[in-house]
């Protein structure tokens, strides 16, 4: 499952507004709910339960907010960027200005968790943070995210082929 096939254009923000921690969590909560059609509350109350576990900052300026919901129907991805980063509890001390945000249906632990480790490895590249942070509108951003998942995939691809038994050994 690639996880930019749950990101459309309209649940990625170029430019948050937010001061805090909370006020993030709000706008994105609100993104998800404009495109899942689900009120904001509980997506809202549902990251910030998962955000007072533990940070979901996992440093070099990049948060993964996520969650699992009940009632949620379709796996939903958003992303956004601040201008200047928001203080997150990131282990590193750096303020995130990447939010890549993910809330899967209750049921789907397995997937959840699978897309959650995409999206971390993505995260590792520092010219696609700096990319991200610098693309000019919502398009860009989806652009340059599906075009790093490509990438990712087919470096996998190689690797299991690399990896293969040889038949008759």
């Amino acid at each position: 499952m690639r996880f930019t096939d749950f990101l459309s254009e309209d649940c990625i923000r170029p430019e948050l507004g937010a001061r805090d921690r909370m006020g993030v969590l709000h706008e994105l909560a609100g993104m998800l709910a404009a495109r899942t059609r689900s009120p904001r509350e509980p997506l809202e109350a549902q990251l910030v339960a998962r955000e007072h576990i533990s940070s979901t900052a996992i440093g070099e300026g990049v948060a993964i907010p996520h969650c699992r919901v009940e009632r949620m129907r379709q796996v939903t991805a958003c992303v956004a960027v601040h201008p200047e980063g928001v203080d997150f509890g990131a282990r590193d001390g750096k303020r995130v200005r990447l939010f890549v945000t993910l809330v899967s249906p209750a049921h789907t632990a397995g997937a959840h968790l699978g897309m959650l480790a995409r999206i971390a490895a993505l995260m590792r590249d520092a010219r696609l943070r700096q990319r991200l942070v610098e693309a000019p509108d919502a398009a860009t951003l989806r652009a340059l995210l599906v075009q790093a998942e490509d990438a990712y995939l087919a470096s996998l691809m190689r690797h299991d082929a690399q990896h293969q038994p040889t038949p008759g050994l």
